[in-house]
């Protein structure tokens, strides 16, 4: 709609309200206010209209007071215990010299709302302010007892400094992307980092836009707390029972254990397989030979399930040639002995790990250098301080699903 349309028509503007499940609880713990205007018995979205840079920031406060109003006494009047999303534009909390969403606030306070309940959702990623200005309203609300929520992580180009800086209590990550199969791998990566970010910060993470089991899946296995979307509860004016989906999320939640515990189970026992199986065939590998000659021998007796080897020392300095598998051949490349591998992540904790517990490790998925397709690296501690790395070829973790997890 044009804005000024729905300026003429504020009065038709309502809130709607999205349930937010918890994975503790497994009842809904929140509702996002959106806004909605009703016309002609059609409910239509406002999104576009806050996020119209020509649209004056004089129109969206005053849209965004009054669906905040009505969504507070409706709050209010049904006696409701859960948290309440209210979408903010950052850019109004920063130059908001009057205080005027501060003291709408406090105007609720004093009628008896708990500000403890209420959780302030602005977008990143729109903020073209003084980033002090906004983090010092930030605290200050947080000392009400108000909590922050950084919205849309995973749809753009999302500053992490900036949101560190923010200190927010959730991160709010959307889903949509994952059913962009050309940016999924990408998308996965970025969902790690945040999920590394979150945990860093002691913050939350909430999972938006799930629309399928397979989301409910991916958003539980990347530790996501709080849970929203059509899979779940539509937008609606409407509020739901609190444990409307109790029974389903707790069955849904326990197939997700069972197969992470079935994932769990084949990726360590294919290491206990391989450490003793690395065990055996290096003890037959005379001593006499050089380094690369021993790696030579032991790569010819492998199945062709790695693609690359090579062996460093504890400090990560690279002391056999690699060994890369191609055509079923094995070829050697000479140019990176000497490299050093310490500034991997997890290196230097692998290799403790492997030199106390004198076991094999398998890596987490990750996505390689090299040839940017994910794989898993399988490392063993040979003899002194020599140890062996085997990256796994990604045709055979295609073929075996359990590893792709």
């Amino acid at each position: 709609m044009d804005p000024l349309d729905i300026m003429m028509h504020a009065d038709k503007v309502k809130p709607y309200f999205q349930a937010i499940f918890s994975a503790d609880s497994h009842e809904v713990t929140g509702y996002e206010v959106l806004g909605r205007i009703e016309i002609d018995g059609e409910a239509k979205h406002l999104g576009a209209f806050f996020h119209d840079e020509n649209v004056p920031d004089d129109f969206k406060m005053e849209i965004d007071q009054k669906i905040h109003d009505l969504a507070l006494r409706h709050y209010m009047e049904q006696g409701m215990n859960q948290h309440l999303y209210l979408n903010v534009h950052a850019n109004y909390l920063a130059h908001d010299k009057e205080d005027q969403f501060l003291n709408h606030l406090l105007k609720y306070q004093d009628m008896g709302l708990d500000l403890s309940k209420i959780v302030i959702e602005i977008t990143e990623q729109e903020f073209r302010g003084d980033l002090e200005l906004l983090t010092h309203m930030f605290k200050y609300l947080k000392t009400l007892g108000v909590k922050v929520a950084i919205d849309d992580l995973g749809t753009g180009t999302s500053n992490l400094d900036r949101i560190s800086l923010m200190e927010p209590d959730i991160l709010k990550l959307d889903l949509q992307a994952l059913q962009n199969e050309s940016i999924s791998n990408a998308f996965h990566g970025i969902i790690y980092s945040l999920s590394l970010l979150a945990r860093k910060l002691g913050a939350e993470l909430l999972f938006d836009g799930i629309s399928s089991n397979y989301h409910f899946h991916y958003a539980w296995r990347n530790n996501g707390r709080f849970y929203q979307g059509n899979f779940f509860a539509e937008t609606s004016d409407s509020l739901v029972e609190k444990d409307l989906f109790k029974q389903r999320f707790r069955h849904n939640i326990q197939q997700f254990i069972e197969v992470e515990r079935s994932k769990l189970t084949t990726q360590f026992e294919l290491s206990a397989t391989l450490t003793e199986r690395i065990q055996e065939q290096w003890k037959q590998i005379k001593r006499s030979k050089s380094l690369d000659e021993q790696i030579d021998s032991l790569v010819n007796e492998l199945e062709q399930m790695f693609f690359r080897v090579y062996v460093t020392d504890e400090d990560g300095f690279q002391k056999s040639a690699n060994f890369i598998c191609m055509n079923k051949e094995w070829l050697i490349d000479e140019t990176v002995k000497g490299k050093n591998w310490s500034w991997r992540p997890y290196f230097i904790e692998n290799v403790v790990q492997m030199k106390v517990e004198k076991s094999g490790i398998l890596s987490e998925l990750y996505n390689d250098i090299e040839t940017g397709e994910r794989i898993r690296t399988f490392s063993y501690p040979l003899d002194g301080s020599l140890y062996l790395f085997m990256d796994i070829s990604p045709m055979y973790l295609d073929a075996n699903e359990d590893l792709l997890w």
